[in-house]
């Protein structure tokens, strides 16, 4: 399971998708709310947090790799 930034936690508190006790949280393709103090979750709507989270991508480099000497 991994959490997001605590900007797009702040984000989902402020917009009242998640409460102050609860964090989001994404495990596979589905997205939850846990709550901190009795650990228990729920689901979250994908179309409700999606345009809140910032995605990262990694692309592979399109140059041939090379040794660096140091």
């Amino acid at each position: 399971m991994s959490t997001f930034s605590d900007e797009t936690q702040r984000k989902l508190r402020i917009n009242n998708i998640i409460s102050g006790e609860e964090v989001a949280l994404m495990s596979g393709d589905l997205y939850l709310a846990e709550n901190v103090l009795t650990k228990e979750r729920r689901l979250l709507q994908g179309n409700q947090i999606e345009q809140y989270i910032a995605v990262n991508t990694i692309q592979e480099a399109s140059t041939k790799a090379q040794l660096l000497k140091g």
